[in-house]
């Protein structure tokens, strides 16, 4: 392609839930320059570094598709799709994972991490990047809970309940070039909901995109002993992006 017009594509959501499998299928491809969070030339310590920076590398590409997954970033996923100084218009990709899931795989990989940030954050550490974006709101939330009593598996899942509330509060439920996609959909259809992402994307279908998935028998994930008041959070939130992503899957099926 001629440098200047390849497309960015911005991989966001919760860590833990699923971004990885979605980057192996599209850097099989070779019109995708794939730039995962361990890549220092746009990432420093796993966040983007400078738009400038950013937006050098897109211009300069010579593939199609600049793949970017930012999830530090996620918080602002919308200034990445409105503010880079380049001459094409991105998508973004936000990727979410049922909660019970998302919470034994991430107690398995950071341990009580998420735990021990909300509650830095409930005492003003709010420069930290887990904090980036929240309303005043939601950082009440975080506030209202006493940590002392708070286990890692409820902490986890009220981080999972802040970082997907951001789908919703940065407004892109309400935008085109943003799609909502389930781990949980994509590993029990991945051929079905890889063609939403290509559609999306405007990319031509191939199997090669889902070929290292493993497709799982549909379920229901056996549910954790979580705080009450959190569990109705992610719940409701759960629901709300299930009704989301439907819709807007059988508008991009349509179009």
């Amino acid at each position: 392609m001629t440098p200047g017009s390849a497309v960015p594509v911005f991989l966001v959501g919760a860590q833990r839930s699923g971004t990885n499998m979605v980057v192996r299928g599209l850097q099989r491809c070779p019109e995708f320059e794939v730039y995962n969070e361990n890549n220092d030339r746009a990432f420093d310590s796993f966040r983007l570094r400078s738009d400038a920076t950013i937006a050098s590398i897109i211009r300069a590409s010579r593939h199609r598709y600049v793949l970017f997954k930012p999830l530090i970033d996620s918080y602002r996923v919308d200034a990445l799709l409105d503010d880079l100084d380049i001459e094409t218009n991105g998508r973004a990709l936000w990727v979410y994972r049922n909660v019970d899931d998302r919470v034994r795989s991430s107690l398995a990989k950071f341990g009580d991490t998420n735990l021990r940030a909300l509650e830095d954050i409930a005492r003003g550490g709010t420069d930290r990047w887990e904090a980036q974006g929240l309303s005043p709101d939601k950082l009440e939330v975080i506030r209202s809970f006493d940590y002392r009593s708070l286990s890692p598996a409820s902490g986890s899942a009220l981080f999972w309940y802040l970082r997907n509330s951001l789908y919703f509060e940065l407004k892109l439920d309400s935008r085109e070039d943003v799609l909502l996609v389930s781990y949980d959909a994509f590993v029990q259809h991945p051929g079905a909901e890889m063609r939403v992402v290509c559609r999306a994307l405007d990319f031509p279908w191939r199997s090669s995109l889902v070929s290292g998935v493993r497709r799982r028998s549909p379920g229901v994930p056996e549910r954790l002993p979580l705080e009450p008041s959190i569990r109705k959070l992610c719940d409701e939130l759960q629901c709300r992006l299930e009704a989301t992503r439907v819709g807007s899957s059988t508008r991009i099926t349509r179009m």
